[in-house]
């Protein structure tokens, strides 16, 4: 007890650590709820408005709600996962004016609509009940979608692939590693045969060659960003149960018999979950490194998705031509996510006083 309440000492001492630690909570909370809070809560925040492509950050403009046949009837958790299907067209305009029965709308263009009043205000309500107002907090793209919505989507996409993919290389790794030095012989031997060849293949060739293989879906990038993070787990693994394996409790339980499983998954990983935290930390910040350039490059998740690597791939043309933010906003958003997986795993690895990880 005393040795965890000494862990959580430092860990408050360390403010950087701290910081980043709620920051990321942040995210991850910002991310799972996150079509609650975007304003365009529609699946991967693909509403286009053409009249309003390429506006600013802080851009306002009103729009009138027409009525849809469709009715947003789903359910909580339809909505939390996948977002809401759109109940109402939403038109932006600049200028409205009631003329006797009827309703001229100037859009952004400078054109005007013409629409009957009736078809769109029912009997007894107000026509204020049909006109909202949206703030573009960072501005839209070239189809004209919330930017702020579809990065805050981005950056749920990169925290799921990130996860997931370091929630397979940890498994994989772990039991590939441990079973090589705890068994040691010929297995140890196959083991490092693997590490080896796979060390020797760069990451996003072999990342390539996976989604070649088995396509370009969404579940396939989890697992070809996973295969490719296990060997280093491996062998952080490895050598912390080499160290550990001729301690004297784990040669007390051979000798009472217990298996070889119960023996490293109850007395020798309890042991090294340290460098296996900070080993996390660094390999989520290159799982998100890695999403980013596969999508950008068009091998990672697939338009319309808001993967943070399409959106600079759509955008970054734009830094160059007067509209620099498309650009910056996705590029930084990356900068910070890496920045904070990377100083996390800095901060355990001190914190836990973690030697043997470069």
């Amino acid at each position: 007890m005393s040795n965890q309440e000494t862990i959580f000492t430092r860990l408050l001492k360390s403010k950087l650590v701290f910081a980043c630690l709620i920051f990321l909570s942040f995210l991850f909370l910002v991310s799972v709820f996150s079509y609650f809070i975007i304003s365009d809560n529609s699946p991967n925040a693909n509403t286009q408005h053409l009249e309003i492509t390429l506006k600013e950050p802080g851009f306002k403009s009103k729009f009138l709600i027409l009525s849809s046949q469709e009715n947003g009837t789903e359910s909580f958790l339809s909505i939390l996962l996948f977002g809401q299907r759109n109940s109402t067209d939403q038109i932006p305009f600049k200028e409205l004016k009631v003329e006797k029965e009827h309703l001229l709308i100037t859009n952004h263009f400078n054109q005007n609509k013409i629409f009957l009043l009736n078809d769109i205000v029912k009997k007894d309500e107000s026509l204020d009940n049909y006109i909202i107002e949206k703030t573009f907090l960072l501005g839209t793209d070239k189809f004209g979608r919330d930017i702020f919505s579809r990065l805050i989507l981005g950056i749920r996409i990169s925290l799921l692939i990130g996860f997931m993919s370091v929630l397979i290389s940890l498994t994989i790794g772990i039991i590939i590693g441990a079973s090589g030095a705890f068994f040691g012989g010929w297995v140890d031997r196959v083991v490092l045969y693997l590490i080896n060849i796979m060390w020797s293949i760069p990451t996003l060739l072999l990342v390539f060659a996976i989604i070649i293989a088995f396509g370009r879906g969404f579940w396939i990038i989890f697992f070809a960003v996973g295969l490719t993070l296990w060997v280093d787990v491996a062998r952080l693994v490895r050598g912390q149960v080499l160290k550990i394996k001729e301690e004297e409790f784990i040669t007390a339980a051979r000798s009472l018999s217990y298996s070889s499983s119960r023996t490293i998954f109850r007395h020798i990983l309890p042991n090294i979950i340290g460098p296996l935290l900070v080993i996390a930390a660094i390999n989520f910040a290159i799982a998100i490194l890695i999403e980013a350039g596969l999508s950008y490059l068009g091998f990672g998740i697939q338009p319309p998705a808001p993967s943070i690597g399409n959106m600079l791939n759509e955008n970054y043309g734009y830094a160059i031509t007067g509209k620099p933010f498309l650009a910056f906003i996705p590029s930084l958003t990356i900068m910070f996510m890496v920045l904070t997986f990377n100083l996390i795993g800095s901060g355990l690895r001190d914190i836990l006083d973690v030697k043997s990880i470069n």
